[in-house]
């Protein structure tokens, strides 16, 4: 799983990154922070994934899986994200080490993953941002940007959380930040609006998230008119 790279930014401080998970939290804030921010793609990588092919109405449809980094001059990150989540743990080690070795030829020494803390089956509105941090004084510098520590113990499963495992052997810091979710199993773009803030604040930058409100304000339209047709009664009927 090796990447093609077209040229390595230099004096790059953070990474960036995350790949599709519960609510595709990391997948959408990601999404939004390429191309609000406009980066690029330096370095690209094209899976063996998926081992099948879709069809519809008679028409095959076939797109390998992908993974990319992407950079902008005048910024102080990278990013990275991805089709899907690696299906074999070689391959995620694999793709967590390649990724590291990138950012670190970049001057990267702060790590930052994107995920979902899935709490209730109810929506929390605003959402609250969790995160587990490599150090203390991460955890205290990610408190004063409006994030909370996690208090359970567990697990962060996959290469958002893998790749932090492999940071802090490298001796490098960072953090995962999660968003708050109801059900993993629809779009969460709340939870990654909130990501994305705390984050924000993090980089220092600012992020137009109009796109991002029209979906939330649709999502909540219609959960709104679901509890109607649930309490029996229909929408303009006194």
């Amino acid at each position: 799983m090796k990447f093609r790279v077209t040229q390595i930014p230099s004096r790059v401080n953070k990474l960036v990154a995350g790949l599709p998970d519960m609510g595709n939290v990391a997948g959408i804030a990601m999404e939004h922070l390429i191309r609000e921010m406009r980066l690029e793609p330096f370095a690209t990588c094209v899976d063996t994934w998926p081992p099948f092919v879709t069809h519809r109405q008679g028409i095959i449809e076939f797109e390998r899986g992908k993974y990319a980094l992407y950079f902008r001059d005048g910024l102080n990150f990278i990013a990275m994200t991805g089709t899907h989540q690696p299906s074999e743990p070689s391959l995620l080690y694999e793709l967590c080490e390649n990724v590291l070795d990138i950012a670190q030829q970049a001057g990267v020494e702060e790590v930052y993953t994107i995920g979902a803390a899935h709490y209730e089956d109810v929506i929390t509105e605003p959402p609250r941002v969790f995160h587990a941090a490599l150090s203390n004084a991460m955890d205290e510098k990610l408190r004063g940007h409006g994030s909370a520590p996690l208090e359970s113990e567990g697990y962060i499963t996959g290469f958002n959380g893998l790749l932090l495992g492999i940071a802090s052997e490298r001796g490098l810091t960072g953090a995962c930040l999660l968003g708050e979710i109801g059900d993993p199993h629809v779009r969460q773009p709340a939870a990654a609006k909130a990501v994305l803030e705390v984050l924000s604040s993090i980089l220092g930058i600012t992020l137009d998230y109009t796109q991002l409100d029209e979906e939330i304000d649709r999502i909540r339209a219609a959960r709104a008119l679901e509890r109607m047709y649930r309490r029996g009664r229909a929408p303009g009927v006194m």
